[in-house]
């Protein structure tokens, strides 16, 4: 799934919108994103298309990006909309160079099919 999204990935021209995307680093956790998206089974392709493609809403200070049926249907990732819903990426700044603290599921978002 990860290759067929990459490859989908590369030719959305939306995508050119994301500059260079780099992870927040604590000091007391200098692996968290990393980690986070190994346990959670996030790919960096599945955070760029929850970046460009995601509702933004702020919360906090920080920008959240969460994907729906309704952000992906009209999109060339409509395919991959049962993997990809209910995922939620928690930036410091938003585009075009987004600096991102943590990926996840979101339940509630993930639970809820909106056909």
């Amino acid at each position: 799934m990860n290759h067929q999204l990459s490859l989908v990935l590369q030719d959305d021209l939306n995508i050119e919108k994301l500059g260079s995307i780099t992870p927040v680093y604590n000091p007391k956790d200098t692996n968290h994103l990393e980690r986070r998206q190994q346990q959670r089974a996030i790919s960096l392709p599945m955070i760029k298309v929850a970046i460009v493609y995601g509702n933004r809403q702020f919360s906090y200070g920080a920008v959240t990006y969460t994907l729906t049926d309704k952000n992906l249907r009209r999109t060339p990732y409509k395919r991959f909309i049962d993997v990809l819903r209910g995922l939620r990426v928690v930036c410091v700044d938003g585009l075009p160079n987004p600096k991102i603290m943590t990926a996840y599921w979101h339940h509630k978002t993930k639970r809820k099919v909106h056909r």
